[in-house]
């Protein structure tokens, strides 16, 4: 199964891609080819799948999402494996 994930830009790499890191913190180097919308400035939350970034990710959500996403990693770690 594929899935967008969020990611946020880092850098322009150049006028058709940008560098950023998804929620994990991996970089990515991601293609504006397919991008709808005012192009990403760093600090920016995009949605992309397959190394393009697709559109715009609101921040406000994009920023739940990862402090979401950190908790239950928190929560993970003191658990310990299953």
């Amino acid at each position: 199964m594929c899935v967008s994930r969020l990611h946020r830009v880092v850098a322009l790499a150049d006028d058709h891609a940008v560098e950023a890191e998804d929620i994990d913190g991996a970089s990515h180097r991601l293609s504006l080819l397919a991008y709808e919308g005012d192009a990403p400035r760093p600090g920016d939350w995009v949605v992309a799948h397959s190394g393009y970034a697709l559109g715009p990710a609101d921040r406000d959500e994009a920023e739940a999402v990862l402090a979401e996403f950190r908790a239950g990693m928190a929560q993970d770690s003191q658990h310990g494996p299953n």
